[in-house]
């Protein structure tokens, strides 16, 4: 597995202090180094053969954690056609009619919140927030059952194990969920399912590098168009990828994309914005 580095700790306080990643970025290449992650939860329809059919929704911009000032995020427009040229290169189509799936997606930064109040023999949501953005499932809920174990409290999750010590893919997740991050998490969803009021999660993808990589608004383009040929995929692993911070080749996308009215999807607009704030919430760490 590739050993990861960090910064020197001189830079990484220069950047918490507010100089910001715009100043450590010219220490760096036009490369990115970012982090994949993707699991399937249920079996999903796959893009071979027949393009898979989809409908897209924008959760929207999250900043969570300690602020800094001067992020240059990319406008919702161009995360929205970033992320349907990506889809339509990588086998999936935007629907025209009923969708096979709905897909979700958020974007920003996440970082520490150092005034979030600690939870006494438990985890804070924003660090169970960057733990869940930089692992699996299983390897998040294992990272999580260690912590708990070291404060000997209540709530680990009994079917995965409570390492004493952390090592290997376990160390990394932990090392990975200390350093702010700009990300990309995109969700899929069974149309049908939803349509009778019933989120049946088939899978999601999640896309991230350091907040020290580069300027956002080149990093979470970069991300989504390096990462798409991930959506949809299963991994047991996390896969680590060089990218190129250079301004994507303009991809080919009918027109600009408009999602569809709800109502005429027959899908509930309150239960889908409850979905979307629901996911906000776990991505952000946020709860207020």
């Amino acid at each position: 597995m590739k050993t990861r580095t960090y910064l020197a700790f001189g830079l990484a306080a220069a950047c918490a202090a507010g100089f910001g990643t715009r100043a450590a970025a010219g220490v760096f290449s036009n490369n990115v180094d970012m982090l994949v992650v993707a699991e399937q939860m249920q079996a999903a329809p796959t893009p071979q053969g027949n393009p898979v059919t989809y409908v897209a929704l924008d959760g929207g911009y999250i900043e969570a954690g300690d602020p800094i000032a001067g992020e240059g995020p990319p406008s919702a427009d161009q995360v929205s056609q970033g992320l349907n040229a990506a889809l339509a290169s990588n086998g999936f189509r935007a629907a025209q009619g009923t969708p096979d799936i709905v897909v979700t997606y958020h974007w920003g930064v996440l970082r520490i919140d150092r005034t979030q109040i600690r939870v006494p023999y438990g985890i804070k949501t924003n660090l169970r927030a960057r733990i869940e953005l930089v692992s699996t499932e299983k390897l998040g809920a294992e990272v999580e059952n260690h912590i708990l174990l070291r404060e000997k409290g209540t709530g680990s999750n009994d079917s995965v194990s409570s390492p004493a010590i952390l090592a290997g893919q376990l160390e990394t997740v932990a090392q990975d969920s200390k350093y702010p991050r700009y990300f990309v998490v995109v969700s899929a969803y069974d149309y049908q399912s939803l349509v009778h009021h019933e989120a049946r999660l088939l899978w999601r993808t999640k896309l991230s590098a350091l907040e020290t990589e580069g300027p956002m608004d080149e990093v979470i383009p970069a991300l989504i168009a390096n990462g798409a040929s991930y959506f949809g995929k299963n991994f047991n692993d996390l896969k680590e990828l060089t990218a190129s911070l250079s301004k994507p080749a303009q991809m080919a996308v009918p027109a600009a994309y408009a999602p569809p009215a709800l109502e005429s999807l027959q899908l509930d607009k309150r239960f889908v914005d409850g979905l979307l704030k629901s996911e906000h919430v776990k991505i952000s760490g946020v709860t207020d």
